[in-house]
């Protein structure tokens, strides 16, 4: 039987990376990032790399790396993705089949299990359901955007998975 993703994990383990964090968005991964060790930092790639990798979790020194030419919401969706693997995936990140992210967010075959719970770790550290079920009627796309601090693409796939998924906004 294939494995699949485990959404509940991504979806928990976020919401435990946000404890102790403001009730409020927007929620900063770097700060929680680095109050766990992982440290930071912003990289220039050489091309092509400069146009395919958003960024990527180097365990032998503990760094999340951030492209620093890409957009502040996709900056900061990439720190929470990174965040994601570096808590939830050690033994993936040691295997020869991790790879930095891709812009395009497209994998050779099936994308791989551990990228998708650290795409549903990001999201649901960024954006969770609850909160933003209370201000969907009240703000617009671009109005959740600058409230959470993310892309407008975070948002609509949130509200998406929020109008697929009503009562997930109360889990």
């Amino acid at each position: 039987m294939a494995r699949k993703p485990n959404f509940k994990k991504a979806s928990r383990e976020a919401k435990r990376a946000r404890a102790g964090l403001p009730a409020m968005p927007p929620f900063d991964p770097e700060y929680i990032a680095e109050k766990r060790g992982i440290e930071v930092v912003y990289a220039s790639f050489a091309p092509p790399h400069d146009e395919q990798i958003s960024g990527f979790y180097r365990k032998s020194d503990n760094k999340i790396v951030v492209n620093r030419e890409i957009s502040p919401g996709r900056m900061v969706f990439t720190i929470a993705h990174e965040l994601g693997h570096a808590l939830m995936h050690q033994e993936y990140i040691k295997s020869n089949d991790y790879r930095p992210v891709y812009r395009s967010n497209s994998h050779e075959g099936d994308k791989p299990i551990e990228e998708i719970e650290a795409d549903q770790f990001a999201a649901n550290f960024l954006v969770p359901l609850s909160l933003l079920e209370k201000y969907k009627d009240v703000a617009d796309v671009p109005e959740l955007a600058r409230l959470f601090a993310v892309s407008e693409e975070v948002i609509d796939n949130r509200l998406s998975t929020l109008a697929r998924n009503p009562w997930l906004a109360n889990s």
